[in-house]
């Protein structure tokens, strides 16, 4: 899979739920953005960009829509809390753009986490789950550590999953690329490069491994 459409991580996109009419959208912003020629209102901290939609027609329009569906392209945007409109008079707006979100440094806020997460085939609990575009949520009774020390803890998991799957797969995904960041009570949050290969192809023995070294832990208490 190509990393890259337009400025924004093919993944995340996907994973987001976004089409490519809605990329090239948002990249168009983006670019319009950067170039520091888009008037601007600042509210509360946030910065919404003006935009028309003649202007929007004019430049786009390999898009091949017109304003109803710009507008109907914006609600959905603004359903998925990608965007938010300050103001709409009847041919211009102003929206803030969450870019954070775009370029996977967080997901947007009010993202339904359950859509997203994986699933205990066997009985239909939630055992892996995203908390962010670039961590998972491990989800298990014996996460109920205290002041662990997430760097053992993560040595530990390095040498039990190293003995569950095969060396190049250890090398090229988890080994310095998967870190505990915290351990609360009920689930541990780990920072992950790569959700694709550590959450749905080895999320039951990342699973295991996570919670054969917290066990350790726990009798070592």
């Amino acid at each position: 899979m190509r990393n890259y459409v337009f400025e924004f991580e093919q993944q995340v996109a996907m994973r987001l739920g976004l089409n490519l009419k809605e990329l090239l959208f948002l990249d168009y912003v983006l670019q319009f953005v950067n170039s520091g020629n888009m008037r601007s209102k600042r509210v509360e901290g946030k910065y919404y960009f003006r935009l028309t939609y003649k202007k929007i027609m004019e430049d786009l329009p390999i898009l091949k829509i017109k304003e109803r569906q710009i507008r109907n392209m914006i609600t959905k945007l603004e359903n998925m809390h990608l965007v938010e409109r300050l103001s709409e008079l009847k041919n211009e707006m102003h929206l803030n753009v969450d870019f954070d979100a775009l370029f996977g440094n967080k997901l947007p806020d009010g993202f339904d986490l359950s859509a997203i997460g994986f699933h205990d085939e066997g009985n239909g609990v939630l055992t892996i789950d995203y908390y962010d575009i670039k961590k998972i949520k491990i989800i298990t009774e014996y996460a109920r550590v205290r002041d662990v020390d997430k760097d053992l803890l993560t040595n530990l998991f390095y040498e039990n999953i190293s003995n569950i799957i095969s060396p190049t797969i250890f090398q090229g995904f988890i080994e310095d690329k998967v870190f505990v960041e915290e351990v609360k009570d009920g689930y541990v949050l780990m920072s992950v490069t790569n959700i694709k290969y550590v959450g749905k192809e080895y999320g039951e023995r990342v699973k295991f491994a996570v919670e054969k070294s917290l066990k350790s832990l726990i009798d070592n208490c």
